[in-house]
């Protein structure tokens, strides 16, 4: 099950983005949370958007995304979190999730979704997934994150291939 996000969500969306691993409970809250109380308080402009994914329609949120359209470029969006509690990898969360993304950006003529992630071994199985589903690693910054952490971009085109293709 899909579904837009709601403010009384918060609590257990952090807590997903906790279970990862990839967040502390303050930085999760800070980061996350501040884009979360944004969205939901209208102030993060057209086209953000964030959604959940639960395994049935009585489960609590086992995963969510964060996107919204790049303001500085003509038809691309950015995936900017997408995370599944790890006992939930391999039910189609993900898959879900992203299936929602892209549909969303070609409803809205959407060429490009990028998508920024790390290059630390924890996510190996994230850059494996944006593969496996069409994405092309298009661009390494070497020690964004942090030294020996660069950040690796991926990218797909949306809709239908362009004279460039």
């Amino acid at each position: 099950m899909i579904r837009s996000v709601r403010p009384s969500d918060t609590p257990t969306l952090l807590s997903v983005a906790c279970a990862t691993g990839l967040f502390e409970p303050a930085d999760a809250s800070a980061l996350l949370g501040g884009v979360l109380d944004a969205l939901h308080a209208d102030e993060l402009g057209p086209g953000h958007a964030a959604q959940f994914w639960a395994p049935n329609d009585e489960s609590a949120p086992a995963g969510w995304v964060y996107y919204a359209p790049d303001a500085h470029a003509d038809g691309v969006w950015n995936l900017w979190w997408i995370g599944v509690r790890p006992e939930d990898h391999g039910r189609g969360g993900g898959d879900s999730l992203l299936d929602a993304v892209e549909a969303t950006v070609m409803a809205e003529a959407g060429r490009v979704l990028v998508i920024e992630t790390s290059a630390l071994p924890p996510l190996a199985r994230a850059r494996a997934f944006y593969a496996k589903r069409g994405y092309v690693e298009c661009g390494r910054v070497p020690d964004f994150y942090s030294v020996g952490d660069d950040k690796i971009i991926f990218a797909k085109r949306m809709g239908p291939p362009t004279p460039i293709d």
